[in-house]
């Protein structure tokens, strides 16, 4: 199922490698970046256990994957890539819109990663800007995934988070995902530190005592759990 391509490159080329069990969208995204001047494609392959064993050899900066595919998935797939290949860009290519998906993804190290949905991916132009954007090193979600990852339904008026900023609020949601400092500045485009002054925010305006650790960020996920109906609450 592996197709090779002619690897000779311009200096400033990227690397590219597709990972696609369906044959049509190999064959369209594959002549579709073949005609960009910035982007060099070194591979078009069926299955992530071919791209595990592949891309040592054909060396891409960032690989295309489909979350769905026969055998090892896309995200099994990304993991081992970067557990050998940490400088690789990954991009999922995914139908679904599931924020466990994005967590199990970005967990560990969400740099030169991106997660982008099939139907609201408009134009080959933005797939492109992914491209270098993942390979710079940088994070993208489609902004459907980041809504659904930040969403602040259920929050009432008398609610316990209801002195908490929008970007304060965002950064409790990630935290109750299970994302990482790192990951929450990634997803949202700011700084660690930010990331860092925004849960001491947090911490104060729920008179979560900071200097409690890791007990402080758990205290913090579980208002924010019970504020928005996603815990049983205390009897």
């Amino acid at each position: 199922m592996a197709q090779l391509m002619d690897t000779n490159t311009t200096v400033d080329q990227i690397k590219v490698l597709i990972v696609d069990d369906q044959e049509v969208i190999r064959e369209a995204f594959g002549m579709l970046l073949s005609s960009d001047e910035t982007v060099d494609l070194v591979g078009v392959l069926g299955d992530g256990d071919t791209a595990i064993q592949m891309v040592p050899v054909l060396k891409p900066d960032v690989v295309i994957m489909d979350v769905k595919m026969p055998g090892l998935n896309g995200i099994a797939a990304a993991q081992q890539i970067r557990e050998t290949h940490p400088e690789v860009g990954i991009i999922l290519l995914s139908a679904y819109d599931d924020s466990e998906y994005i967590r199990e993804f970005l967990k560990n190290d969400p740099r030169g990663k991106a997660y982008l949905l099939k139907h609201t991916l408009g134009t080959m132009d933005e797939l492109i800007r992914t491209i270098h954007d993942v390979a710079s090193g940088r994070t993208v979600l489609d902004p459907i995934m980041v809504e659904k990852l930040t969403s602040q339904k259920g929050i009432s008026e008398n609610s316990p988070l209801k002195d908490l900023t929008r970007r304060e609020l965002e950064v409790l949601s990630l935290m109750a995902k299970a994302c990482t400092n790192s990951t929450i500045a990634s997803i949202l485009y700011i700084q660690p530190r930010t990331v860092e002054h925004h849960i001491n925010s947090i911490f104060s305006k729920l008179n979560i005592s900071p200097e409690n650790g890791q007990h402080a960020r758990v205290q913090a996920v579980l208002a924010y759990l019970k504020a928005t109906g996603q815990a049983r609450q205390d009897p």
